[in-house]
């Protein structure tokens, strides 16, 4: 029988919600021998939220900073699990939809920060925009209830 998924993308905020989401990747990536692919997005800036997206100039430093904390999480989370490691900057949403096309990834797992009400309307939905473009599967961890 041939494995259900073969590419994870798993985006890491470094929020206790993404770190779930990362722990249930890892035990589907084992159980299907999949490869799971990190990705961190440095955010645009606050202003710039309601814009189209636009590449920001790349941050080296700050992005060599990134890698390396995705890599120590690597390390720590996915010992014995194939990964790769991305960091985009931009938008978060359309940086992991562009990932996932590019990268032939066959399903996201990523946390969702389960705001409601005014919060959600300032700020968003980064997973809410993930399920409704992403060509794949998407599976979202919800927060605790009362985190």
């Amino acid at each position: 029988m041939a494995a259900l998924f073969s590419r994870i993308l798993c985006p890491i905020d470094f929020d206790r919600d993404s770190m779930e989401a990362l722990e249930l990747a890892s035990q589907l990536a084992r159980q299907s021998s999949a490869t799971v692919c990190l990705l961190t997005v440095i955010a645009a800036p606050t202003e710039a939220t309601e814009l189209p997206p636009v590449p920001l100039d790349p941050n080296p430093l700050f992005e060599a900073v990134c890698r390396h904390r995705l890599e120590a999480l690597a390390q720590e989370k996915l010992s014995g699990i194939s990964h790769e490691i991305f960091v985009a900057s931009g938008n978060a949403a359309p940086q992991i939809l562009k990932l996932a096309a590019d990268e032939g990834i066959d399903l996201i797992v990523m946390g969702t920060h389960g705001r409601k009400g005014v919060k959600h309307f300032i700020l968003g939905s980064v997973a809410e925009r993930v399920v409704r473009e992403s060509p794949v599967p998407v599976l979202t961890i919800r927060p605790k209830a009362g985190e």
